[in-house]
């Protein structure tokens, strides 16, 4: 997804943050300004994730979480860049409305999220509306050790006793697992759902859907409402290969999610 990734960072620009980059920084144009952002700094990362040994981490330079960003204001940013960063979380809705929170009318979320199918989340149940609901309005905690078992079981393959002590284990940590997994249909639902329930006014402009065997995410950039007509940057794909990419997909096992994402943009109109 290399290329889709710097595609889609066209709508990047000015001043802006990446939550939870590690070592994975989105690279963006030259004259935008990416300030690193995480919820531990570069020694407790290495600590909570020791497969990180040896790799270049994106320097932090800001202590926070996704769900609550208090270091910056209200639309104090242009852009977020929340990069496999959804899926970590417990309250993802909360937070999808911190994002809205800081960012200008016109601001761009760039989000890629593990399609679960793809992944070693391809064993788990993708997570319903629902569940997300219901986690917003009463609080995740009381389900959190069932997240834990969940991945004890269907990602590290733990069966019985040992998977009720491994989850036991994970939680005492609070490592950071997948809590919530999706497809790029099952996020988009819930994305329109989220946006419908909870007040979000973002609109999406742009989407990639994995294209090659080693593509393990999708990707949707969203921009906060503004009243002016929001258009591509100049350097994205031109009419006619954008035409062959549609057709190309709408022929492929990936017509159905782009489907989805077209029904989703008439409906923003």
């Amino acid at each position: 997804m290399i290329d889709q990734r710097r595609r889609l960072a066209a709508w990047l620009s000015g001043d802006g943050i990446e939550i939870g980059a590690l070592h994975h920084p989105l690279p963006v144009r030259q004259g935008t300004h990416v300030t690193y952002v995480d919820w531990k700094d570069e020694a407790g990362l290495r600590e909570h994730y020791p497969e990180t040994k040896g790799w270049s981490l994106a320097p932090v330079s800001v202590i926070a979480t996704a769900e609550d960003l208090g270091p910056f204001g209200d639309e104090s940013l242009d852009f977020v860049i929340a990069n496999h960063l959804l899926e970590h979380l417990e309250q993802p809705i909360r937070a999808l409305k911190e994002f809205q929170r800081v960012l200008k009318p016109g601001g761009v979320l760039y989000m890629a999220l593990p399609d679960r199918r793809l992944t070693f989340d391809r064993r788990r149940r993708p997570t319903t509306i629902e569940h997300l609901f219901d986690e917003h309005r009463t609080g995740a905690e009381a389900n959190s050790r069932a997240h834990y078992l969940d991945w004890a079981v269907n990602v590290d393959g733990k069966q019985g006793a040992e998977a009720d002590a491994h989850a036991d284990e994970l939680l005492a940590r609070r490592y950071s697992i997948h809590f919530h997994v999706w497809t790029p249909d099952s996020f988009l639902d819930f994305f329109v759902a989220a946006r419908r329930e909870f007040g979000l006014d973002f609109q999406l402009v742009g989407y990639a859907a994995a294209e090659r065997e080693i593509d393990l995410e999708f990707i949707l950039v969203l921009a906060r409402a503004q009243d002016e007509v929001r258009l591509p940057p100049s350097r994205m794909l031109d009419g006619r290969a954008l035409l062959r990419l549609r057709r190309r997909l709408a022929a492929g096992p990936l017509g159905p999610p782009v489907r989805a994402v077209r029904r989703l943009l008439r409906s923003a109109r």
